[in-house]
Parts: C-alpha cells; structure tokens; sequence
C-alpha cells in the first residue's frame, strides 16, 4: 500500500473490529512491529509481560494518568518510543510532549501498528486498512463499526479479508441495546420538583409532637 499510493507507513494506520483471532489487534501487532520496526542492534527494548518495546515503536496510552509528562498523559493517546534507557530502566513516549515511563509502568502502553476501531474514535489518519473476516462474529461486524473505521481516513481506505465479511457488516445495522436513565432524566428536567404535603394538624385538636 505505501508503494501503490506514494506514501510512507507511518501515513497508514490497520483498524481492526476486536482484539482477538487473526485479524484482531492483538495478533496484528507482532506482524507488523516485526515489519515495520524490526528488532536491530542499534535498537534497544524491553520485554514487558512477553511484549517488546522497541525503540520507534507505535503505542497507545489505554488509562488516563494526569501525572505522566509536563500535563499529563490520557487515555487514546498515540506517540512513539524516542528512547530506551536500559540502565535507569524507563523510556520515552513522544506525544507532542516526551514523557517518561519507567518500566514497571508499561501496562499503560500498547502497540499501536494496529488498533481496534472504538480506539480510533476522535482520530484521523491519511490511510486506513481494515481487515474483515467473517470468523470475527455478528457482534463485531457491525455497519456503525465499519462507519467509523471508514471515516478515520482523510485519503484512502482499502479493505483487506473476506468479501462475505463486509456484505455482513453492511448489512448489520443492529447495535446493543443500552439501558440507561437518560430518556428519564430529559423528560424530567424542567419539572420543578413538588415539596412533599405537609401533614395537617386536625382542627379543634392539639398536635402533640
């Protein structure tokens, strides 16, 4: 695709409809870190719960954590790996800003090669890939899903998988229902509240507290 469109990997981003199974993020991930940012000697890394992080990787905040960099670090955050410093035992994450992570804080991180498609709400990328398979399941091929997956993308998206996958996600327009107080709440807004009666003392009686 980079050669095909003139462009250079980091202009594509691969959204996925779930984790798991081989089109999912994490089976992704590994394919592509192992593609795009292969493990060299003038790379250092870290393994951390069986995952390497690797100098120029692409990873993702998943929690919010005020505390991280000059103002904080939040959850969808996208950066890259600038430094690896084996000896103090952290690395660095550039945002806009760098921001320090020592090792034992790296589950706050995950590759971002590829991400799944509610990961990406609020986020543009020239180009978007989006693997469909059919074994992902009616709950993941959804049409509002691959909306959102489709106007991630500023230039281009190409579908990479099975075409019964996307007729199926097309024609999925159903979405989990959620139960919430909502409806409740605005229908109830603007009615004042009624102060409970007051109870009445019997006339010609004493009231006896």
């Amino acid at each position: 695709m980079p050669e095909h469109l003139g462009t250079k990997d980091g202009d594509i981003q691969v959204l996925c409809p779930g984790k798991k199974n081989i089109a999912g993020m994490t089976d992704l991930n590994l394919p592509l870190q192992d593609r795009l940012n292969r493990e060299a000697d003038d790379k250092p890394q870290h393994y951390h719960g069986g995952t390497a992080f690797r100098l120029g990787d692409r990873v993702q905040q998943i929690r919010n954590n005020p505390h991280r960099g000059d103002t904080g670090v939040f959850n969808g955050s996208s950066g890259t790996i600038t430094a690896v410093d084996l000896e103090a035992h952290q690395l660095t994450v550039t945002f806009t800003d760098g921001a320090a992570y020592p090792f034992t804080d790296l589950d706050e991180l995950v590759h971002a090669y590829a991400l799944i498609v509610h990961r990406s709400q609020g986020s543009e990328y020239p180009y978007v890939i989006v693997p469909l398979i059919s074994s992902a399941g009616m709950p993941l091929l959804q049409r509002n899903l691959l909306y959102t997956a489709v106007t991630r993308a500023r230039k281009g998206v190409m579908f990479i998988g099975q075409t019964e996958a996307v007729e199926r996600a097309v024609a999925n327009n159903r979405t989990q229902r959620r139960n919430t107080a909502l409806t409740h709440r605005i229908t109830h807004a603007d009615q004042p509240a009624v102060p409970p009666p007051r109870p009445q003392t019997p006339t010609g009686q004493l009231a006896w507290d």
